[in-house]
């Protein structure tokens, strides 16, 4: 079998789990705050950075993806140590231009390493469960076409729900889709997102209230899991504890010991988030494996 690397994002979250793999590479995106640039987690951590914009609402941090040179430098680093092939898999393409960067890199990379950009369509820990399971599947030997095939079928096996607390910096960052006219009626609601099928963030629901948001938010994840058999879910927020136990704690009443993956939202994703929001998604494995 050759040798498969996995290449993440920093936007995935991975860095915030307890991971022990070598053949693990992350790429780190920017935040970009003031006059100083940081590399996610790295640099810049997901406790200080909420820390920084609550204390500071003038604030108005933006990203950046990992630039073209990084990218080719890892598939040397890559290269170097004895692998063969690898697997890139970013955050959604309608999110970021890290998929288009890295299908760039793959395709000016001057080496033998056979590269493949898989377009997640999702973002922070359920864009990383799907690097977990690319991980879980090249470990078990799995072959390269039936891993990539899968993936891209559990990428579309999700439903993706985050409350936020203030519009403010999605929109500002123009990573709301349909957001024209939608600040004014929105400032004072706690809406319900999504992201779609095509992996943009969209609106679901407007909500009053954060309570309110983050009930609704639950019951629709525990009316779809109803039907489900074999699923996992995925939490993540930007420093709401409160509401973070809330949704869990809901979704471990009806489904007890339930399979889960949970993170902070990393700053690169907080930078457009804000602070208060809490996520959850769910993958129907199953559906996925058809």
């Amino acid at each position: 079998m050759k040798k498969t690397a996995v290449v993440a994002i920093s936007t995935g979250c991975l860095d915030y789990l307890d991971m022990n793999t070598d053949n693990l590479f992350i790429l780190r995106c920017k935040i970009i705050m003031g006059d100083k640039t940081y590399n996610d987690f790295v640099d810049l951590n997901a406790s200080s950075f909420y820390d920084q914009i609550k204390n500071d609402a003038s604030l108005v941090p933006s990203s950046s993806m990992p630039a073209l040179g990084e990218i080719i430098e890892t598939f040397e680093t890559i290269e170097k140590a004895g692998y063969e092939n690898a697997l890139v898999i970013t955050i959604s393409s309608q999110l970021s231009g890290t998929f288009q960067t890295c299908q760039m890199a793959a395709q000016s990379y001057e080496g033998k390493l056979n590269i493949h950009v898989l377009d997640t369509k999702n973002a922070a820990i359920s864009e990383g469960f799907i690097s977990l399971e690319a991980l879980r599947l090249v470990n078990e030997d799995e072959p390269l076409d039936s891993i990539i095939m899968y993936l891209e079928k559990l990428s579309l096996s999700r439903k993706q729900y985050f409350m936020v607390d203030n519009l403010r910096l999605l929109v500002k960052n123009g990573r709301l889709s349909g957001a024209k006219g939608l600040m004014g009626r929105m400032l004072k609601m706690k809406p319900i997102l999504e992201v779609n099928d095509e992996g943009k963030i969209v609106p679901f629901e407007k909500i009053r209230t954060q309570r309110k948001a983050l009930e609704k938010m639950v019951e629709h994840v525990l009316n779809d899991l109803k039907d489900l058999k074999n699923f996992v879910v995925t939490y993540d927020t930007s420093d709401n504890e409160e509401g973070f136990e809330y949704v869990k704690n809901r979704i471990e009443e009806a489904h007890p010991n339930h399979r889960y993956y949970a993170a902070p939202i990393t700053p690169v994703i907080g930078a457009h988030t804000g602070h208060g929001t809490v996520g959850i998604a769910y993958f129907d494995l199953d559906a996925a494996k058809k």
